[in-house]
């Protein structure tokens, strides 16, 4: 985007311009880096009637940018750099070739705030499709002078993410279809089959059983008030979520998430590989040990892991060993604490940590794997026992008819 600015020099004559940013902001930071007092800041009118789009590609920018073409992106930009190829001419490059429309905007708005004498990490944190970790991540390679391997490393970050989304993805998708299932199962027996069966039965003037009359009155009071329930699961689920996001009520929710039966564990298990993943991938780029815990309380997504990664900052800037502080914690296994207290020792933390990380996905796996591998024969015994108890209710007295007519 384009913008016209009007300025105060150092000397206090004013300047008037045009300069390009992805951002308003940007633009103001890029007259402040000219050593300009920035007195007014706006669009120029080219460039608002060239940023005018078709509603189709503004719903395309509104989505989401998967996580696999992030990885694709930053995997492809740190090759090409490493290769010679420019920052800018690299940029120009993928954001032709990124499927995505939304990171595609985002490549051009970063390559526009560069030209405009901003940092790639700077540009980037104009954007949200670029985390904080990610700009982080980024701007330690910047200032190391090691831009291609922090990207690669910020490449294979994101790969371990999303190849770890994917495994519970695909481990989930079976128990959750079968339950599915047997929910439209139970529903469609209740509301179109049981109804059909009680007008038949009225018919024969035979005596109900006391199972078939109880399936009845439920399959009756089902396809009359059929909403109750569904409220009912709306109304907990709102509830669940609003307390999830309430400052008050989130430990209570986050500290119970951690301790549920069977889900529990692999729901602690998913939060530690990604804690410990996303601190040695900071720690590895050179990030600030204090910043990178900072930014790893805020991606843990659970405020009882969050709160112990938030102590361990308060210790460190105290001189504190992280691994002696840890043992102390109880957001943290022992395991962690010595790993951690190993990596402080040898230098090699970042290390200690991705194996950390290693370790705590493998057993996610198999945990989710044994909770599979036990869901399975339940919901089947669970769908087959429905099915069996309403042949039961159908057919005993379609039985005791036919023994009465004999």
């Amino acid at each position: 985007m384009n913008f016209k600015y009007k300025a105060r020099s150092s000397e206090g004559k004013i300047v008037e311009g045009v300069l390009s940013a992805p951002s308003q902001e940007g633009a103001v930071s890029a007259i402040r880096q000219r050593g300009l007092f920035p007195i007014k800041v706006e669009r120029s009118a080219a460039s608002l009637k060239k940023s005018e789009e078709s509603l189709l590609d503004q719903l395309r920018k509104m989505g989401s940018v998967p996580l696999r073409e992030k990885v694709i992106f930053f995997r492809q930009l740190s090759a090409m750099i490493n290769a010679g190829v420019t920052l800018g001419n690299s940029l120009d490059i993928l954001s032709g070739q990124t499927k995505s429309p939304r990171l595609a905007d985002a490549i051009r708005k970063s390559k526009a705030g560069i030209d405009s004498g901003l940092t790639f990490s700077e540009s980037m944190k104009t954007r949200s499709e670029f985390t904080p970790l990610m700009v982080a991540m980024v701007g330690a390679g910047e200032e190391g002078g090691v831009l291609d391997k922090s990207i690669e490393r910020l490449a294979t970050f994101l790969d371990k993410q999303d190849e770890l989304r994917r495994k519970v993805v695909s481990a989930v998708t079976y128990p959750t279809v079968v339950i599915l299932f047997a929910f439209v199962i139970l529903y469609l027996l209740v509301t179109v089959v049981m109804p059909r069966f009680s007008k038949v039965f009225q018919g024969l003037n035979v005596q109900l059983p006391r199972l078939t009359l109880l399936v009845f009155d439920f399959s009756n009071w089902m396809a009359t008030y059929w909403y109750i329930p569904a409220l009912v699961v709306l109304g907990i689920l709102l509830l669940l979520a609003w307390m999830g996001r309430n400052a008050t009520t989130r430990p209570m929710i986050d500290r119970a998430k951690i301790h549920l039966p069977l889900v529990g564990d692999i729901i602690f298990k998913g939060i530690m590989a990604r804690a410990n993943r996303t601190l040695s991938s900071l720690v590895e780029a050179g990030v600030p040990i204090l910043r990178a815990l900072e930014m790893t309380a805020e991606v843990s997504d659970n405020v009882v892991v969050s709160d112990g990664y938030i102590q361990l900052r308060d210790a460190a800037k105290k001189g504190a060993s992280l691994g002696d502080t840890a043992k102390n914690l109880k957001a943290f296994p022992v395991m962690i604490a010595h790993m951690m207290k190993v990596g402080e020792e040898t230098g090699r933390l970042e290390e200690m940590l991705s194996k950390v990380a290693d370790w705590f996905e493998t057993e996610l796996e198999e945990k989710i794997k044994r909770l599979t591998s036990i869901l399975e024969p339940l919901l089947i015994i669970f769908v087959g026992g429905i099915v069996a108890l309403v042949a039961l209710a159908i057919f005993t007295p379609i039985v005791t008819a036919i023994q009465e007519m004999m």
